[in-house]
């Protein structure tokens, strides 16, 4: 698995190649054949293309963009409509192709009838079109690929017709279906309507509410009457006062100047007899008989005079008194009928003011009853108005598009093609197999390389022990690391022990190891063999003490084919390490061994049988492992190996199973993780990491791998050249696995085990 920030270069490439050939191969062999094949087997085809221009929103003084834009949308929309099913089977009826040899024999199926064929035909008929629109053109290109060029030519040209009667035929079934509705609506809005002014009629005639009433109109009767009444009320006061000052001023009138024509005549008489005194006396004397007679007349005159102005002084009084009485009568009468319509008018304000009050009470009945008259009206209104509307769209054609280039027939076949069609074939499924590879990659989750280790888990791979095709013994006497010291298994321990006793602080004194894995079955227990048997190779004194007491194991099965107490007799004080005749002495570094006991020599010339692996584990499974591990006699028991063993290793339990190992933890100085190639996942091992002590944890360890393999994955570590190295080994070196032997791997339910070579 690779991260996914990596980059992949082309050496990359080579490896997933050569990682996922045999897939890669396979994927381009069979697309490759399979098109060359169908191209060989294919019939030619014939293509006709007929130009069509959709009918563009041309508007002057609007925005050029959003036209642009509706343009755009009015295109796609027409491919959209040439591409639908619905336009392929009008085609089919408007050319009746079923009926038609040339199309029968494309469809190559005569037993389907009914809704079925025409199902076929339909798709049949959508494959053969092909409809493409370039961005900013009102051209659509129309193209039919058939076995005949004459068919294709037709249906390539009888599409836009069709298109055209279906969308006609569409739209005014529609609109049809709608204008039904409309007018069954609109006749529900009339009658509603009717009834809604009808009850508004009703109420203003049962209420006496003509229109306005209720309203601003009632207020400004009311104030014109009551100003009415106020103009009334003070005429009459008016013609009071008028009546009042008549009778005074006819009393005070004055009658100097009354007049009559008697007076009149005897004033002229009075006047003719002074101007004849006058002359009289002047020529004849005051004494003349003439003059008396003439002052005798005078006197007659005035007396008559007298007589006569008071005569008329008091008929003009008369006349004045009746004038002024009459004039008076008058005035009396006017404030009589001034005051007669102020009480009228008071009684009109009465009572329009109670039938405002009246109307008040009823004008929210009113209103309501008014409102919805009004809008009965207004939707009937509305509703005529879209009758009339989609009446007139009837007529309406849509978006016009017209054919300015048909089609012809074209006797030139475009397929098959097969060099073309393998050559893109093989490219493409190159492409697609790579993409396969990279996505089995990304996907693979297992742990197989150190570099995923070092990456992931920032520790370092202490050995990559490699798988044996036989098996491994499970006599520690008959360990191959013994066995065969030159084999290639047996260098890999080695390197593993060196690197695990590097970690030593100082490099001085035994060690304590702990052994586990993330889940069991990893390999745990043959790696902790592996180790002890390739320190007791090496001269040092190794022993492995299981602590995976809850279930048999291998090292549960040796301690019970030994005659020697076990682990539990120990801890239990039953039995103690001078009974298991294990070596005594005291292990204080390479450096203060006596060198008797570290003599290169009787290393090398010791016989296998007596080199000796020490094992301490139980018989059987311990059914509260927890009081072990709490006892202090474990502790005592480990700190009396220290004194006797170079190296202690201890086999613990699967981290995920139990928590026991977590707990182990603090026995040991370091510990390993042991993961199984190719099957330990990335996050088991990640979990594992985070249940154990991580601070302790110095290392992994491979388990079974598959050298061959690995090698043929090319990681690009140093297992991948270890072929080049076989002849410092004794063993077989394990070869690349065959193609067989890969497939029969893949679909293995167990563990397959190659053959040796």
């Amino acid at each position: 698995m690779r991260a996914a920030s990596e980059q992949i270069g082309p050496q990359d490439l080579v490896r997933l190649f050569h990682r996922y050939r045999g897939m890669i191969l396979a994927i381009v062999s069979v697309i490759t054949v399979l098109v060359l094949a169908q191209q060989l087997a294919s019939p030619p085809l014939y293509q006709s293309s007929s130009n069509v221009q959709v009918e563009l929103i041309d508007e002057v003084g609007t925005n050029q963009a959003d036209v642009n834009s509706r343009n755009a949308e009015r295109v796609a929309n027409t491919v959209r409509l040439h591409r639908s099913r619905s336009v392929a089977g009008q085609i089919i009826k408007d050319l009746d192709l079923l009926n038609d040899e040339r199309f029968r024999r494309e469809l190559g199926n005569d037993n389907l009838t009914g809704k079925a064929l025409m199902q076929l035909a339909i798709n049949h008929l959508l494959g053969m079109l092909a409809i493409n629109a370039e961005s900013g053109s009102d051209l659509i290109q129309i193209s039919v690929t058939s076995r005949s060029p004459e068919l294709a030519a037709d249906i390539a040209n009888q599409l836009p017709v069709s298109v055209g009667i279906l969308r006609n035929a569409k739209t005014n079934e529609r609109r049809q279906e709608l204008l039904g509705s409309l007018e069954k609506e609109l006749q529900t809005r009339e009658q509603a309507a009717l009834d809604a002014a009808a009850k508004v009629a009703e109420f203003r005639t049962r209420n006496r509410m003509l229109v306005g009433a209720g309203g601003a109109e009632d207020l400004q009767q009311i104030n014109r009457i009551a100003l009415q009444s106020a103009a009334a009320n003070a005429a009459r006061d008016a013609s009071a006062a008028r009546s009042a000052g008549i009778s005074r001023a006819s009393e005070i009138q004055s009658t100097a100047t009354a007049t009559s024509t008697a007076l009149d005549s005897l004033e002229r008489r009075r006047g003719e007899l002074v101007a004849e005194k006058a002359k009289l006396s002047t020529s004849l004397g005051p004494n003349h008989p003439d003059v008396r007679r003439v002052n005798s007349q005078l006197t007659t005159i005035d007396t008559s005079i007298a007589r006569e102005r008071n005569q008329v002084q008091a008929a003009t009084q008369a006349v004045a008194r009746a004038e002024g009485e009459k004039m008076a009568q008058l005035a009396r009468s006017e404030a009589a009928g001034a005051a007669a319509m102020a009480a009228r008018l008071q009684n009109v304000v009465g009572s329009l003011s109670s039938s405002a009050y009246r109307n008040a009470q009823n004008t929210v009945e009113l209103d309501k009853l008014v409102r919805q008259s009004d809008l009965a009206e207004a939707a009937y209104k509305v509703l005529a108005e879209r009758v009339e509307q989609v009446g007139a769209q009837m007529q309406l054609q849509g978006v016009a598009s017209t054919i300015v280039s048909p089609a012809v027939p074209d006797y030139a076949p475009i397929a098959p093609n097969p060099l073309k069609m393998t050559v893109t074939a093989f490219l493409g499924s190159t492409v697609l197999a790579f993409m396969a590879a990279l996505t089995r990659e990304f996907l693979d989750n297992k742990l197989r390389t150190v570099a995923q280790i070092r990456r992931l888990f920032g520790r370092p791979t202490l050995g990559m022990l490699p798988q044996i095709a036989h098996g491994l013994s499970q006599d520690p006497k008959d360990s191959v690391v013994l066995t065969e010291p030159q084999s290639l298994f047996s260098e890999v321990a080695r390197s593993a022990y060196c690197d695990l006793r590097a970690l030593r602080p100082g490099r001085k004194g035994s060690q304590v190891v702990l052994i586990s894995s993330p889940v069991p079955g990893d390999g745990k227990s043959t790696v902790s063999l592996s180790l002890a048997a390739a320190g007791v190779a090496m001269g040092d004194r190794t022993v492995v003490l299981d602590l995976d007491l809850r279930k048999r194991g291998v090292l549960q099965r040796l301690q019970e084919q030994s005659l020697a107490p076990d682990l539990v007799d120990i801890v239990t004080g039953r039995a103690d390490l001078d009974g298991l005749m294990l070596p005594h002495r005291r292990v204080e570094g390479p450096d203060d061994i006596a060198r008797d006991e570290r003599d290169l020599e009787a290393i090398l010339g010791s016989e296998p049988s007596e080199k000796r692996i020490y094992l301490l584990s139980a018989k059987a499974p311990v059914a509260e492992p927890a009081v072990i591990l709490s006892s202090h006699r474990l502790t005592g028991l480990l700190e009396q190996l220290r004194e006797r063993f170079d190296l202690i290793v201890i086999n613990a339990p699967a981290a995920l199973a139990v928590r026991d190992a977590r707990t182990m933890c603090d026995f040991a100085d370091q510990t390993i993780l042991v993961a199984r190639w190719g099957k330990t996942t990335i996050d088991q091992m990640r979990a594992a990491f985070e249940v154990m002590d991580t601070d302790r944890i110095r290392g992994v360890i491979f388990d079974q791998v598959d050298y061959a393999e690995h090698a043929r994955r090319r990681y690009g570590d140093s297992v991948q050249f270890y072929r080049y190295s076989a002849e410092y080994y004794t063993s077989d070196i394990p070869p690349i696995p065959t193609w067989g032997e890969r497939i029969r791997r893949m679909f293995a339910r167990g563990d397959y085990q190659p053959s040796a070579a």
